[in-house]
């Protein structure tokens, strides 16, 4: 009995610093695994972050260009139309004009807004 229980004291002290290396094995990877969540949250919430900041601004610059087109007076853009018998102006549609200067005009209203 006193054999068995000097050879497991032995099998015991052996294993101990085994054990305590694959503890802190153990440890080190979950220790980096974390970190690299921690590090994968914090750049989603700045990635979220920024575009909430973009939609904001979008919306802005969209408020300036509903702002433009209620004051357009109807009559503001006008084309040409040849009828068999004369030639006469129309209203253009605003929309169209809008929709054709807004990429020319959009950057330097951002400018404006945002600096």
């Amino acid at each position: 009995m006193q054999a068995a229980k000097e050879e497991a004291h032995k099998i015991i002290q052996l294993a101990k610093p085994e054990a305590e290396k694959l503890y802190k094995e153990i440890l080190e990877q979950e220790k980096s695994l974390c970190e690299r969540q921690q590090r994968q949250v914090m750049v989603n919430a700045g990635l979220e972050s920024k575009k909430n900041l973009l939609a904001a601004k979008q919306e802005l610059i969209d408020a300036v260009f509903v702002k433009l087109k209620s004051t357009l007076k109807k009559d503001k853009f006008k084309k040409q139309q040849i009828a068999q018998d004369k030639i006469y102006e129309v209203a253009e549609d605003i929309d169209f004009y809008l929709h054709k200067i807004r990429p020319d005009y959009e950057t330097e209203i951002a400018k404006i807004l945002f600096g």
